[in-house]
C-alpha cells in the first residue's frame, strides 16, 4: 500500500464510490459478496487499491497544511514539485501561544524573540506520499490566508 487502508466508517462514507469502483472491475454485488467470503486475500487487495486511489486523490487536491504548536507556526504551501515553508518560532521565554485563537494580536516582529523562517525545497518522494506524512505528524489541512501573511513578513 502506498497510503493507509481506509477504516471501515470511511469505506461506509464512501460506499458508492466503492461501489462504482468494483463496477469498472466488472465485479458485481453478489461477486463481491462471494469474494469476501471465499476471496479473502483479494478482497483486501481490492480495498487496499481503492484506499490509495481515494487517498491519492484528496492528497492531489491538498495545496496549504498547517502545523502549530504553542512555540512554532508552520505554513506549508505543496506546489506540483516543491514544498515552500514559511514559519514563525518564538523563543521559549516569549509569552506568546501560536495556538491561541488569533495568535497574531500582540505580534511585534522587532521583537528578538521571534523569528521568521522560510524554505523551500523540491519533494524527497512522491509528493502525495509527502503531503500524507505531514497530515500523519499532525498537519491540517488549511487555505492560502496565513501562508501569504507570513509570506510578506521581511526575515
Amino acid at each position: 500500500m502506498k497510503y493507509k487502508r481506509l477504516t471501515n466508517e470511511e469505506l461506509q462514507a464512501l460506499q458508492k464510490e466503492f461501489v462504482n469502483y468494483l463496477a469498472a472491475a466488472q465485479i458485481t454485488a453478489s461477486d463481491w459478496e462471494k469474494m469476501k467470503k471465499e476471496e479473502v486475500q483479494k478482497a483486501e487487495e481490492l480495498i487496499d487499491v481503492f484506499s490509495d486511489v481515494v487517498y491519492e486523490k484528496v492528497m492531489s487536491k491538498i495545496k496549504f497544511l498547517e502545523y502549530r504548536d504553542k512555540k512554532t507556526l508552520n505554513v506549508f504551501n505543496c506546489r506540483e514539485e516543491e514544498i515552500v515553508l514559511v514559519g514563525i518560532r518564538v523563543s521559549e521565554n516569549s509569552t506568546l501561544d501560536l495556538t491561541s485563537d488569533n495568535p497574531v494580536n500582540g505580534w511585534n516582529m522587532n521583537d528578538n524573540k521571534m523569528g521568521v523562517i522560510k524554505s523551500k525545497k523540491k519533494y524527497a518522494k512522491e509528493r502525495g506520499i509527502e503531503v500524507f506524512e505531514l497530515l500523519q505528524s499532525a498537519c491540517l489541512i488549511t487555505d492560502d490566508k496565513l501562508f501569504h501573511l507570513l509570506s510578506k513578513i521581511e526575515n
